[in-house]
Parts: structure tokens; sequence; C-alpha cells
């Protein structure tokens, strides 16, 4: 009985763990975020033949994991595709910033200024910019929220008319919006 008892015991323990490592989140290419779970089972797998053009509008400045929500999507989509043997040159993505999201693509002394604390952004932004990810502010936020784009934007950062207009020139160009 005792050992019946034991191998029944074990045999959780060893089942749990397979389940625990089989749940491994990771960051296998934006180091530190977006993290995933890798499913070598799963359906609509990427296809690492194709090019993926891809368009985020980040408008919200929501965070999750102590930097902006948006940006963390990006950093999981890179890493999803990267898992699946996706090339970088395979993938093609534009973030348009825009509302209560934009003081993220500030210099840090400016964001302090106007936030009271580090821009918590600039690590992931910087690895999104390494990985020829293009981001873009729009000029009618940037307006409205009265920075200035010589003084105060972070300058790996470009700058569009407006959200209302890059949209739709990006769509046009084949990008595909994930909101």
């Amino acid at each position: 009985m005792k050992t019946s008892i034991t191998f029944i015991v074990l045999l959780t323990i060893v089942t749990i763990q397979n389940k625990m490592q089989a749940q491994q989140w990771e960051t296998p290419i934006i180091e530190g975020y977006g993290k995933i779970v890798h499913y070598e089972q799963a359906q609509n797998l990427p296809d690492p033949s194709k090019e993926y053009k891809i368009m985020f509008h980040i408008k919200d400045g929501k965070e999750r994991e102590g930097v902006n929500e948006g940006l963390w999507k990006v950093a999981r989509l890179i890493n999803l595709m990267g898992s699946y043997k996706v090339p970088q040159d395979h993938l093609k993505i534009v973030l348009i910033i825009s509302g209560t999201a934009t003081p993220m693509v500030l210099l840090d002394e400016t964001y302090q200024k106007h936030n009271h604390k580090p821009n918590p952004n600039l690590d992931l932004i910087e690895k999104l910019i390494q990985y020829d990810v293009k981001i873009l502010v729009c000029g009618q936020a940037l307006a409205k929220h009265d920075y200035d784009v010589d003084t105060d934007l972070n300058p790996h950062i470009g700058v569009t008319v407006s959200a209302l207009t890059a949209i739709p020139f990006f769509e046009m160009e084949d990008y595909s919006p994930m909101f």
C-alpha cells in the first residue's frame, strides 16, 4: 500500500513538472518583453516563407508589465514569429503612435518633466528599432500635447502628418492593421 501511494505521488510530481515545462514563458527575440509560450501542435502556424506586413495603431497609454501595452504586444508578435522561424526580413512592422500613448516617444528628460518619472518604454523602443520596426508618431497628437518635434521627441521616431492619414496610407501598401 505504501509503495502504491509513493508511486502515485511521484507520478503526480512528474506530470506537474512536465506541464510546467510545456508552459514555459520565453522572450526569444525581444528579450524581456512580450513573453510567449511556444506550441508545435498549434494550428495557423506562421509560414517562414511568407512576408508579413503589419501596422499597429497604438493610441492608448495603458501599461502592461511596466511598458506601454501596445509596444508589449508588438514584442509578443515578434517573439511569436521568431519562435516559428519567420526571418526578420520577412516581418515588416510599422507603429503609428497617437492619443494617450504619445508621451512614450519622448526623450527621457521631457517625459520626466511631464510625468514625474523616467520613461519606462525607452529600452523596448530601442529593441524594436534594432529589429527594424518603423515607429511614427502622429503630428497632430504632438501638437495637441504641445511637444516640440526638435527638442522633445526621441530622434529614432518619425513624424507623420496624422494617424488619420498614415493608417490608410499603410493599408494601401498592403499592411494588415492590428488595433
